[in-house]
C-alpha cells in the first residue's frame, strides 16, 4: 500500500482531545525571556573579555588591535541590546500581569 492509498483510505480528521495543551501566561513568557536575555548578556560579557585579552596581547599589531576593538565594540552593543530588551520585556510583562 502506498502512502497516497493509505491517506485516501484513512480518516484525516484528528481528534482535538489528543493534542496536548500548554498553559502559558505572562509570567512564564517573562521567565523564559529573562533566561534568554541573561544568557545573551553573559555571552556578550564573555566576548568583551575575549576582546580585551586580544587587545592586550596584540603586541602593537594594527590588524589584531582592530579586530580586538571590533570585538569589544560588538560586545558592548550586545550588552546594551540585551539590557534594553530585558527592560522592555519586564515592562510589558508588568503591564500585562
Amino acid at each position: 500500500m502506498t502512502l497516497l492509498e493509505f491517506l485516501a483510505v484513512t480518516d484525516t480528521k484528528v481528534p482535538v482531545d489528543n493534542i496536548p495543551k500548554i498553559a502559558v501566561n505572562a509570567a512564564t513568557i517573562g521567565a523564559i525571556l529573562t533566561a534568554v536575555f541573561t544568557l545573551v548578556g553573559g555571552l556578550a560579557t564573555l566576548f568583551l573579555l575575549v576582546g580585551a585579552v586580544r587587545y592586550v596581547t596584540s603586541n602593537g599589531d594594527q590588524g589584531q588591535m582592530t579586530q580586538a576593538k571590533n570585538t569589544i565594540l560588538y560586545a558592548v552593543v550586545g550588552i546594551v541590546v540585551s539590557l534594553s530588551a530585558f527592560a522592555i520585556v519586564q515592562f510589558v510583562v508588568g503591564q500585562i500581569s
